[in-house]
């Protein structure tokens, strides 16, 4: 199925549609989040091939810092490359890929929590986290429910990082799992936004409280309750 691979160049789309420049600090961060976003909108589904010159043209820039964007999103398995086909979009996450996924992400999160050293600044590093998921909308464009993924993603980084594991912290990061929920977003929006942020507020208590114990319990229930909460739109895009 995924032979069917269309150009860049081929995919007929309206004008709105087309990568679309960030303002990012350079051409490769540009390119890179303008492929993210057409991936994670669906203007680029699966199976599309993505043309260097084209999306090089399309974006006004040259071959080089496209090319590091499609090598860095290969890293992070949201393209494929292939030696005859260049890059293609990869296929959304299966029902058996979803739940390892969150498998991974839990035991490497409360094992980070196990082992945290939490520290004043540490807890005012999740608080501003917070007060930033606080404001973000559940609405199903892009702009929104990308911000809520990136707050959403800073903030289980920040427990993360308590550890003080590189290695826990570099699997953590490895498994790429909130570019690969964000897919899931697309038409839908933010669908547990009012029940995510009551788990993060009270994940927040118990770090306040310094409760490990607590900690431990709420960040394992808001990842089993949120791996639920999800879980009919991988059905969806399946």
């Amino acid at each position: 199925m995924h032979d069917m691979a269309v150009s860049l160049d081929e995919v007929e789309a309206p004008q709105e549609a087309t990568l679309v420049p960030q303002p990012w600090s350079s051409l490769g961060m540009i390119a890179y989040e303008a492929i993210v976003e057409g991936i994670l909108t669906g203007v680029l589904p699966a199976g599309t091939q993505i043309s260097i010159d084209g999306a090089a043209k399309q974006l006004k820039m040259s071959n080089t810092p496209v090319r590091e964007a499609l090598s860095r999103l290969a890293a992070e398995r949201l393209v494929l490359f292939s030696a005859n086909r260049g890059y293609t979009v990869t296929p959304q996450i299966t029902a058996e890929e979803y739940h390892r996924l969150f498998e991974a992400r839990r035991t490497l999160e409360l094992a980070a929590i196990r082992s945290a050293i939490i520290e004043p600044s540490a807890i005012a590093r999740v608080a501003t986290i917070l007060h930033r998921l606080s404001a973000t909308d559940a609405s199903p464009e892009y702009k929104h429910y990308r911000a809520f993924n990136q707050a959403d993603r800073e903030f289980h980084l920040a427990f993360m990082r308590m550890s003080r594991n590189l290695f826990l912290c570099r699997a953590w990061e490895q498994l790429n799992f909130h570019l690969h929920i964000g897919r899931l977003y697309a038409g839908a929006g933010v669908i547990d936004l009012e029940e995510a942020r009551t788990e993060h507020e009270k994940i927040f208590e118990a770090v306040q409280e310094s409760n490990r114990k607590e900690l431990l319990k709420r960040m394992g229930d808001h990842i089993k309750n949120a791996q639920s909460r999800l879980r009919r739109l991988v059905h969806q895009g399946n």
